[in-house]
C-alpha cells in the first residue's frame, strides 16, 4: 500500500470532509456538470421502462413550507411522487466503471450510500421541490432526466441552481431566489452530476400536461 492509499483509509473528520469537497475539481467548475447521453440510448430506454413499470406503486412526498436544517438536510417545501428503483437501475448505481467516472470528475473519492436510488416524478400540475442542499449522505447527486412531456418554452420543470451562494443560509435564497440563480432544462437522456449538499438546487413547478420523471442516485465522499 502506498502512502497515499494509507491516508485515503484513515478517518476523516467532518470539517476535514467539507474542506476537501470545497476544493474539489467540480466545486471550482460550479458545482454542477451536465453530461448528454451517459447511459447511452440502451440504457436510456432500460432504465425509461423500469421507472414508468414502477410508476404505480409511486408514493406522494408533501409539505408546503421549509423547515429544518439551513445548510443541509432539512424538510424542504415539495410535492412529487417517488419510489425506490429497481434492478436496472442497480446496475448503474454499482458500476465500477460508472463510480470511477464519477471520482475522476469530483476529484474525490466516492461511493454509493446504500443499495439503491429512487425514481422521482413530477407527474401533476404543480409538482415542485423547494431550494435545499441534500442531506449528509448525499455528497454527490446524479439525475437523470427519463421523460420531459412539458412545453421547453415556459418555466415548467426547470431546475435552478445557486453555485455563487454555496455559503448562504437557505432562508436568505429563499428570501431572493432570482439572485444568483442558473436555471437549466435537463431534457431526456441529460444527466447532472452535482454536489448537491453545497450548491443549493431546485425544481419549479411543473405546468398542466407536464409530465418530468427522473432518476435519482446519490453518493458519498469516503
Amino acid at each position: 500500500m502506498t502512502a497515499v492509499q494509507a491516508v485515503s483509509h484513515l478517518p476523516v473528520s467532518s470539517a476535514n470532509l467539507e474542506a476537501r469537497i470545497a476544493n474539489s475539481a467540480l466545486l471550482q467548475q460550479g458545482g454542477f456538470r451536465v453530461f448528454p447521453g451517459l447511459y447511452g440510448e440502451e440504457g436510456l430506454q432500460l432504465l425509461r421502462a423500469e421507472a414508468l413499470q414502477l410508476y404505480p406503486g409511486a408514493r406522494e412526498s408533501s409539505t408546503s413550507v421549509s423547515d429544518g436544517e439551513e445548510v443541509r438536510g432539512g424538510d424542504p417545501a415539495r410535492r412529487f411522487l417517488s419510489c425506490a428503483a429497481g434492478p436496472v437501475q442497480d446496475y448503474y448505481y454499482q458500476s465500477p466503471a460508472l463510480i470511477q467516472f464519477f471520482r475522476e470528475m469530483i476529484g474525490l473519492d466516492v461511493r454509493p450510500t446504500g443499495p439503491r436510488g429512487t425514481y422521482t416524478y413530477y407527474a401533476r400540475p404543480g409538482d415542485f421541490l423547494s431550494v435545499h442542499r441534500d442531506v449528509k449522505a448525499c455528497d454527490l447527486a446524479v439525475v437523470t432526466c427519463l421523460v420531459d412531456n412539458g412545453s421547453h418554452k415556459a418555466e415548467s420543470g426547470l431546475m435552478d441552481f445557486y453555485p455563487g451562494r454555496t455559503r448562504e443560509p437557505l432562508s436568505a435564497i429563499r428570501a431572493t431566489l432570482s439572485s444568483g440563480r442558473v436555471s437549466r432544462r435537463l431534457m431526456p437522456g441529460e444527466t447532472v452530476a452535482m454536489l448537491g449538499g453545497v450548491v443549493p438546487h431546485a425544481i419549479r413547478p411543473v405546468d398542466a400536461g407536464g409530465q418530468r420523471v427522473v432518476s435519482v442516485l446519490c453518493y458519498e465522499v469516503a
